[in-house]
């Protein structure tokens, strides 16, 4: 009987290899790096907010009594459709985000799993729910933690609603935003004057896939693509994400936050085993985390659709930028044991 060897190490080291990093922008006190990649694969899909302009896509609650942690997304259209972590979507009983990016079937029926992110909130404003804005980083880094030990342990990619409620309630008290029924949503609203002239201040980087992100110095998020039209698309609405954080956190002494800094970032990301799990929609959600990152990767096609990663503070008191990402020579790497799961 021969002896199998050792599983084969998941990574992410080829996708991040691929990526150029460009100078640091910045306003106030965030700070942008914005990544190139040239020659990366990519797919053919369109994004969840035009679809549901253009009547291909309709989300709904599950049924009449409605699921806080699920909804009913329906592809009516001949092409796939990406809805993308952290996304929110507005309206029926209660405004709700995505738990994870999720690949939708053309002509498809799916159940999505999401968060809410209205608190107070539990009857119908529509039928139908309406694209919204992008949460901010500190919500998407504690909500990443939770729905990855949910895959792990259960296979399902449900997130600690009570910690997603509390993240709310950070954003809204930091922001100084009114909110009868504790949503997200209010804050964008009430200080949409401050936010934008964080999104004037930061256009889109021609060509850029990605973006690592950074407050007062200290990196918070990293979002990556694999067409440089679908950060385009998305650009204004994931810098009011960066600066929903950004506004409540601003100091007098800001730290600095480098293109080299973004590099030692995505290697880092590169060197951490991830664990394929399941997702409800195309392709498979790869989950990586380490003493200091934690993110995930949807594959499909042998394409990185979107990876986002965030730093690994799970303390709900924490200091609102995280800690810093180490250089691999400090760095002490968390290794997960092999599984069977398949790509």
């Amino acid at each position: 009987m021969t002896q199998q060897g050792p599983t084969k190490a998941r990574t992410l080291a080829k996708e991040v290899a691929t990526l150029e990093v460009i100078e640091a922008v910045g306003h106030r006190n965030l700070t942008l790096v914005p990544l190139r990649g040239q020659g990366r694969r990519h797919l053919d899909y369109i994004l969840a907010a035009e679809a549901i302009s253009n009547g291909t896509l309709t989300v709904t609650e599950v049924d009449e009594s409605g699921s806080v942690p699920e909804l009913l997304a329906i592809n009516s259209g001949e092409k796939l459709i990406l809805l993308l972590d952290g996304e929110e979507l507005v309206g029926a009983k209660q405004n709700r985000i995505l738990n994870t990016t999720v690949l939708l079937k053309p002509k498809s029926r799916t159940k999505i799993p999401v968060s809410c992110v209205e608190q107070g909130r539990w009857r119908h404003t529509s039928h139908e729910f309406a694209s919204g804005g992008h949460s901010p980083s500190r919500l998407r880094g504690s909500k990443s933690r939770s729905v990855t030990a949910s895959l792990r342990q259960r296979g399902r990619a449900d997130s600690d609603q009570g910690e997603v409620w509390e993240d709310v309630a950070y954003c809204i008290t930091a922001a100084g935003a009114p909110s009868p029924t504790m949503a997200m949503r209010d804050v964008v609203e009430h200080r949409q004057g401050s936010l934008n002239q964080y999104v004037d201040a930061l256009p889109y980087p021609d060509d850029a896939c990605g973006v690592v992100v950074a407050i007062d110095g200290v990196f918070v998020a990293a979002d990556i693509f694999d067409r440089p039209d679908t950060l385009g698309r998305i650009w204004q609405r994931l810098i009011t994400g960066y600066a929903m954080d950004a506004i409540g956190r601003d100091k007098d002494k800001r730290g600095t936050f480098s293109a080299k800094a973004a590099g030692v970032v995505l290697e880092h990301v590169g060197e951490i085993e991830c664990t394929p799990c399941p997702s409800v929609g195309i392709g498979k959600d790869w989950r990586f985390e380490a003493e200091d990152i934690v993110g995930q990767a949807l594959m499909a096609n042998r394409v990185c659709v979107h990876l986002c990663a965030f730093p690994s503070d799970d303390t709900n008191g924490r200091e609102a930028t995280g800690p810093g990402i180490l250089p691999p020579s400090r760095r002490r790497r968390r290794v997960r044991p092999p599984d069977d799961i398949v790509d």
